[in-house]
């Protein structure tokens, strides 16, 4: 069963990167994104490189700026307080306003 769900969550992982944008965000994107950010749309957690298959976890990370009953339901708390390995990190994923010049 654990096998399963993991194997779920890489799909999962999967379809929101190739769904938000034209590939994996740049490996300095948390400076330009930030989960107070108006555009934030869900961090990954990658170790050991930052390709696709290094997907570990995608989530929704809670804004400690916002109320609790503003929260996204299931939100993710206390990323300071994660332990994770040394070759992980997360970063944030922000989308960019859609404009019509696009």
């Amino acid at each position: 069963m654990f096998a399963t769900f993991k194997i779920k969550k890489r799909i999962l992982a999967l379809l929101v990167l190739v769904g938000c944008g034209d590939g994996l965000p740049d490996k300095n994107i948390d400076r330009e994104c930030r989960v107070h950010d108006a555009g934030y749309s869900h961090t990954v957690i990658f170790c050991g490189g930052f390709e696709s298959d290094n997907v570990e976890d995608v989530f929704i990370a809670c804004d400690i700026r916002r109320p609790r009953d503003e929260q996204f339901e299931g939100c993710v708390t206390g990323l300071d307080l994660m332990d994770l390995d040394s070759d992980c990190e997360f970063q944030h994923v922000c989308m960019k306003p859609w404009t019509e010049d696009q």
